[in-house]
């Protein structure tokens, strides 16, 4: 039961933490956040940095790729199965627990100040507790620690329960804190337009 506690208002401080009111936009902020630099001088736009993550200007409605992104998870686990002297045995045990991805895919910074991020392949690591069929959480079922791939909704998982000692592998999902809050988003290596802005596409100012 502690666990789950622990989980939910660690979750909850998280969330809070990046949620501070601030008045600008939530693309200025991400983008500042980021370290992009805003090109509202000629100054800013005549220096040019070969390993700068960001594009000189950025555009709405432009789709952008960057090598990586990643953000926190929930992995959540519908059923596994745990493989135990030679034998593997289905289990229907729930687990949920935290972790953080990686993942391939685009984004969008949209005119309403939001992004859109397409995601296409995950992979991450997590730590994951297991509860009981019966939904009591006065102890655990097990807890594993590991690593998992997914494609859409759908993650598989695998890892080492440490409390009952054998290894295991499970199906599931996830609720990645970037579908949350964009301030959970990162983004790794340069970031490029995968095709050319459209003429009437709006440059993004730092207002």
């Amino acid at each position: 039961m502690k666990y789950f506690l622990y989980l939910l208002l660690l979750s909850t401080l998280i969330i809070s933490c990046v949620s501070q009111k601030d008045m600008r936009n939530p693309n200025t902020k991400f983008l500042t956040k980021r370290g992009y630099t805003f090109p509202d001088s000629i100054k800013n736009n005549a220096l040019i940095d070969e390993n700068v993550q960001w594009p000189d200007t950025l555009f709405y409605n432009t789709m952008y790729k960057a090598k990586l992104m990643g953000s926190l998870t929930i992995p959540i686990t519908f059923s596994s199965i745990e493989i135990t002297s030679g034998d593997a045995i289905v289990s229907p045990n729930v687990s949920l627990g935290l972790g953080y991805t990686w993942f391939y895919g685009d984004f969008v910074f949209n005119e309403d100040d939001k992004m859109t991020v397409s995601p296409t392949f995950f992979f991450g690591v997590l730590g994951d507790a297991g509860i009981e069929n019966d939904f009591s959480l006065n102890r655990l079922a097990g807890f594993f620690a590991g690593g998992f791939i997914g494609v859409g909704a759908f993650t598989l998982f695998g890892g080492y329960d440490v409390i009952n000692r054998y290894p295991l592998i499970g199906i599931g999902g996830r609720v990645d804190f970037f579908t949350i809050s964009q301030s959970f988003l990162h983004v790794f290596g340069k970031v490029h337009p995968i095709r050319k802005h459209k003429s009437i596409a709006l440059p993004i100012t730092g207002e």
